[in-house]
Parts: C-alpha cells; structure tokens; sequence
C-alpha cells in the first residue's frame, strides 16, 4: 500500500492529477488478457526447420538462391537516401553510413532475413553506437519470451556447444527483423518456408520439397548415365574360363577405332531403359511450378522463352508490391530503432530534425491504353513500340511488324505509281495547252477562255501533288472539255 502511494504521489509530481481518460491509461489496460500461454513454460525455437538448416537448402538449391538473390537486389539495388529539416543531421546519418560501411552490412542482413525469415543487428555498444553487426543465425537457436510476447533474451550457440543468452538484460543492443509477422509468432517465416518444412498426409511424413526437388534432380542424372551408358553384356558361345579371362583382358584393353582378330564372333546385347523422357514431363512441370509459388518469384522471367517471360512481367507489379511494403517496413525499422537512437546519442533533437528514409524509387510508371497512345501522336514512341506494348500489357492479338511493313511498302508502290500516272497526264494536258494560241489583240472572251484554261490547268496540278486520284479525275475531265471547246473556237 505505501508503495502504490508514493507511486501515485511521483505521478501526481510529473504528470499531474491524472484525468478519468489518462487515470484509465495509467491504473490499467495496458496488458493484454490474452497470453501466448506455451511462452510461460518453454523456450521458442524456429518452427520444424532450423535456421542452420534453412542456409543449407539455399547455398545448395539453385533454384532458392535465384529468388532470394532476386529479392535482395529489388530490395537494395536502390540507394537508401536519408533527408531531415536538419542538414547536419541528414550530413552525420550518411558520414555515419559511409564510415561503418553499413550499406554493405544491410545488403548481407537483407540476404539473411530472406534465407531465415529472421535477421539480427547488434549495435556494438548501447551507449554510443559507433558501429553495427549482423548476429551469425545458424548459431541462434531459440528465443524466450513472456507471456504477453516481449523478447526476453536470444539462446546462441557458441564454441563447444556452449549456450548463451544474448540481450538478456541489454535488450536494445538488438535489433531484431522479420520477413513475417503474424498471430504473435516468435519467428518470421523464411522466403522459401513451405519448400523446407516437412507435410504430415495420411499418416506419413512427406520429406520437404526441396528435398524432393533434390530426389528429381538425381533420379533425372540417374535417367541421362543409363540412357548414355546402357548394360552391355558380351557372350561367346561355347567358350570356355580360360578363353573369356583373356577375351575380358582383350576387352579392358580396347580402345575406340583398334581392331580385333577373334576366333569366335561375340554376341553384344544392349539392356537399355524402356521409359520415354517425355513420360516425367508434366511431373517435371508441376515441381517447377511448385518450387515458384513457393518463393513467390516469377523465375521464368530468368529461364522462360518469350512467352513465359511476358505472362512473367505481368506479374512483376505484383512483385514489385511486395518489394515496395517490405522496403517501407525496413526504412521504419532502421529509423526507429537505429538511426534515431544514434541521433539522439550525438546531441540532435530527433522530433525536430524529423528524419526520413527512403529508397529511390525503381521508376516503373504503370500507363494506360490512352497514355500510350498519346505517347505514340506525340512521337515519343514509335508506332512499333506501341505496338508493342499494346501485345505485352492487353493482349491484342496484332500482327507482326514485317507484315504492316510489306503492306506499308505495298500502299507506298501503289501511291506511286498514281502518282506517276497523273504527273504523265498533266504533262499531255500541258503539251494540249501549248498547242492552242490566243493573239494579243483577241477579243474578251477569248482572253477569258485562256485566262479559265490556264486556272483550271494549275487546280489539276494541286490535285495530282495531293495525289487526290477522286479529285484529279474530275478537275481532268473538266480541262479537257475547255481545251476541246477552245480549239474548235480558234478552229
């Protein structure tokens, strides 16, 4: 009872009569009812695969190390900017950067957070952080926790299986990061979790994918060896120990192109496999596909033909998302967690200098069907690459650039050929008009007959530069019937 007094008189001293809604606060409610009740009795280690283990599977799996590498360059293949109200600060964050070389720690810890679904920083010192490092996670092998989920300390192990509980009292010297994290659970998943984990069905333990990728992988070199080097048996008939010792001997010693003298013909048999290649294909097919979704990586936009790769890009914005949330989580983490402590360490007012961290951004700008083609009427791109786009991103089915070309060169022949059509028929028109003479001294109606001749002469001649072939023939057809009607006037 004293003590719960003298606590409400220092609270009273600081923060003041507590009001109903800040007494609320402070008597209460804080913790939640709920409790991860297995947290009070056991230590939590990572769920059915280890973290040593889940290592192993990625340096040995070619198909693992390509998403995880993957994701670690869409992740840090961008710089990591830094910006405040205070310059100094923004100036000490990146002198900081630059001096510990941390950029290259955090590209190895993103790395370790996508094998493991974990990663562990540790500030070398709690109290002036001067540098960082990335905790080894093959050696961590649990963590405890309270009931209502706050980390107690990490269990590592270390030289001679010696067990060491790391944080336990210095907490903050650890910054602990997650690719997952859902319903309270002590670990975050790995990137490739369901290939690692083992499936109980109809009451047998399925091995992991992986190690079933592992299992097709071999049956498939085993396939290859007996297809190129079937069983060969070599019988000689009626040939007794003696004489199949020195044939044996003769065999060992043969080389490809020698030739042999023998008494008696040998009778060769091949024992080859009677299983296609294309038997296993679907079967093939389908473990890809499940080794893709499982690290949630298009890879056949690494390995695929054309079409693969296109359906692949479609879903690069969905991969890209998934880039762009995790890139937000670790910017908050670092801020909150270690770049803001390190402020505030060196003597700036965090609230003040209002930090912020950020990736540059991968310019991917996701256009519409109108967008692009205003693009293309303002010649920013060109009608083949329209064309091109539009086949990626609607699926139209549009007809190949060869084909427009021939059809373009075709309607151009054509064009031309009018044309040279009408040019050879304003040159008789012309011829025509040479031919008819008006004196100077011609009364006015002849003088307007040569005046309407010689305008109706220059409107053809529009016609046939506009290449009007409609119009052409309707201007001709007029000019020719004034020049008739002129030449019988001047007879």
């Amino acid at each position: 009872m004293h003590i719960n007094t003298s606590f409400n008189s220092i609270r009273e001293r600081f923060f003041g009569t507590p009001t109903p809604l800040t007494g609320a606060l402070y008597e209460g409610g804080k913790q939640p009812e709920a409790k991860i009740v297995k947290a009070q009795f056991i230590r939590e280690m990572p769920i059915k695969v280890t973290f040593a283990q889940l290592i192993e599977y990625h340096d040995a799996t070619p198909q693992i190390r390509l998403p995880v590498s993957g994701y670690r360059e869409l992740i840090t293949g961008t710089d990591m900017t830094f910006s405040s109200e205070d310059d100094s600060a923004t100036e000490f964050i990146e002198e900081w950067v630059r001096k510990t070389n941390f950029y290259d720690k955090f590209e190895n810890l993103v790395t370790t957070i996508l094998i493991c679904g974990n990663g562990i920083l540790e500030k070398l010192s709690e109290s002036d952080i001067e540098d960082v490092s990335e905790v080894d996670m093959s050696t961590v092998i649990a963590k405890k926790r309270t009931d209502t989920g706050e980390l107690e300390y990490y269990e590592q192990r270390q030289q001679q299986g010696k067990i060491v509980k790391l944080g336990e009292g210095s907490l903050d010297r650890f910054i602990e990061f997650n690719l997952t994290h859902y319903s309270k659970q002590a670990w975050g998943r790995s990137l490739f979790y369901p290939l690692a984990v083992s499936r109980v069905t109809g009451g047998r333990i399925m091995p992991p994918l992986i190690e079933v990728l592992w299992g097709a992988e071999d049956a498939v070199g085993a396939i290859l060896n007996n297809d190129a080097y079937p069983i060969k048996t070599v019988t000689y008939p009626g040939a007794n120990d003696v004489y199949l010792e020195k044939e044996t001997e003769k065999w060992r010693r043969h080389k490809p192109g020698d030739t042999r003298v023998q008494k008696i013909k040998p009778e060769i048999e091949f024992f080859e496999s009677q299983h296609s290649a294309g038997r296993y294909e679907s079967h093939w097919q389908h473990l890809e596909k499940t080794i893709e979704i499982g690290t949630q990586f298009p890879t056949d936009i690494m390995t695929g033909d054309f079409t693969s790769r296109a359906s692949s890009e479609t879903t690069e914005n969905i991969t890209m998302k998934l880039v762009r949330g995790y890139q937000l989580y670790l910017c908050n983490k670092l801020k909150r967690e270690l770049f803001e402590p390190l402020l505030e360490q060196n003597g700036f007012n965090t609230e003040e200098a209002k930090l912020q961290i950020s990736f540059v951004a991968q310019n991917i700008i996701e256009l519409e069907v109108n967008q692009v083609k205003d693009l293309g009427a303002a010649g920013y791109m060109t009608p083949n690459e329209v064309r091109e786009w539009l086949r990626e991103n609607t699926g139209m089915e549009l007809p190949d650039d060869d084909v427009l070309q021939a059809d373009k060169e075709r309607e151009q022949s054509m064009e031309d050929e009018q044309r040279a059509q009408m040019n050879k028929k304003v040159d008789s028109l012309e011829s025509k008009l040479t031919k008819i003479s008006f004196e100077k001294d011609a009364d006015t109606k002849l003088l307007e007959m040569q005046s309407t001749l010689e305008h109706k002469m220059d409107m053809v001649k529009q016609a046939a530069e506009d290449n009007n072939k409609a119009l052409f023939k309707r201007r001709e057809k007029v000019l020719e019937r004034l020049i008739m009607e002129a030449e019988k006037k001047l007879g």
